[in-house]
């Protein structure tokens, strides 16, 4: 169907003639002469079967109809300027990986990872949003997404990354405070000698890991924080013991800001999740992140034998 549009040509010599009144000053924003702006006028005119200028010697008014038309073009050509800027910067589809994920997940054991993915294939365009609530994702702004089990992404294929354990964990110099004996002298049982520290969301977490560790419950007081990783700083700046993920606190614990003395890690009924919409399921990126990081996901574990 032929569309009843006139040239844009002839709308950008219109716009820019009403914004200064002027043939000669249209013509030199557009880089034409001033003769080619006015034939596109009177083009424009005759196509419209109206007058849109008043020529008064060497000045332009702007007729009413010129006015009401002028109203309606504008923003018909401020969308077509946006929707072409935003083609030029848009990045190929085929070649960007967008993968949401939980921000500590993110932080303290994706960004290693990523970092040799990126180098293993440039061709990728990586880009990482922060994952609040699995179940809000839009399917079709993520490519990926990397979550806490029990959030199953609804019309997704959801692959297991691994199953949760936790650890006791805190700073050396707190161990020092109560006695300076080296980490492998220190027993499960003498825990209940440091300051407890809580994540407020998981108010099971200390129970759980004392009965796993054959210990009876007793008072657990102490701060508790909104975010794991406010509780990793807090074991880290010598507040007390946390329980920990252990693929959260893997990184610390390498470094030697955290130390585990007591007991062995404890698995929980928890795991974590790589996710992808089922329409996704075959694109290049996807498929190639999805095998990549599920051979590599061990890679940043920390080995608490």
């Amino acid at each position: 169907m032929r569309r009843y549009i006139p040239s844009s040509t002839a709308l950008k010599c219109f716009e820019a003639s009403v914004r200064h009144l002027s043939f000669t000053k249209a013509a030199e924003e557009l880089h034409l002469t001033q003769s080619a702006v006015s034939r596109q006028i009177r083009n424009l005119e005759e196509f419209l079967s109206r007058d849109l200028f008043i020529r008064l010697n060497k000045r332009l008014v702007l007729t009413g109809t010129g006015a009401a038309y002028y109203k309606e073009v504008v923003p018909l050509l401020d969308g077509m300027e946006n929707a072409c800027l935003r083609m030029l910067h848009r990045e190929d589809e085929k070649t960007t990986l967008t993968i949401s994920a939980l921000p500590t997940l993110a932080s303290y054991w994706l960004m290693p990872l990523l970092a040799e993915f990126q180098l293993a294939h440039p061709q990728f365009q990586i880009k990482v949003r922060s994952l609040d609530d699995a179940a809000k994702i839009d399917p079709d702004s993520i490519d990926v997404i990397l979550h806490y089990g029990g959030d199953h992404w609804p019309r997704a294929i959801s692959h297991q990354l691994m199953r949760e354990n936790v650890v006791a964990v805190c700073s050396p110099e707190l161990l020092k405070r109560v006695a300076d004996k080296p980490i492998d002298e220190w027993q499960v049982e003498e825990v209940i000698a440091f300051p407890f520290l809580h994540l407020s969301s998981r108010i099971n977490a200390w129970p759980d890991w004392m009965a796993a560790q054959g210990l009876e419950s007793g008072s657990f007081a102490g701060a508790s924080f909104a975010h794991f990783h406010m509780l990793l700083e807090a074991a880290k700046n010598s507040m007390g013991v946390a329980i920990m993920p252990s693929i959260l606190a893997a990184r610390s614990l390498r470094s030697y800001e955290l130390v585990a003395p007591f007991g062995t890690p404890v698995i929980t009924p928890h795991e974590y999740l790589l996710s992808y919409p089922m329409d996704k399921a075959d694109l290049e990126q996807v498929v190639i992140f999805r095998d990549w990081l599920l051979a590599n996901r061990d890679q940043t574990a920390f080995n608490h034998s």
